[in-house]
């Protein structure tokens, strides 16, 4: 019985693609206590999704943007935690 074999696949790192998803990360963390968590988050996602191919950046932005303030607000209502404001100075 013949057991087939595989030949080992090169495996490609896409430098770029890896650099806007650290380096968002690493800003995103830097700067929480100054930007706050809506706007540091909003960031990050558009950074990430960048990353990841995103085509359209204003539409990243405003799905980054809803999704970073609906967080806040549920952090903060349903489990009283809240994260940092930043800039923008919201306390619920």
């Amino acid at each position: 019985e013949a057991v087939a074999t595989e030949s080992p696949k090169n495996v490609r790192v896409d430098w770029r693609s890896l650099a806007w998803i650290v380096g968002g990360f690493i800003g995103f963390s830097l700067s929480l206590t100054i930007l706050g968590w809506i706007i540091g988050a909003t960031l990050l996602f558009w950074c990430v999704a960048r990353g990841f191919g995103a085509k359209r950046p204003l539409f990243t932005l405003i799905i980054g943007l809803t999704t970073s303030a609906l967080t806040y607000i549920l952090f903060d209502i349903l489990l009283g935690l809240s994260l940092p404001s930043g800039i923008i100075g919201w306390e619920f």
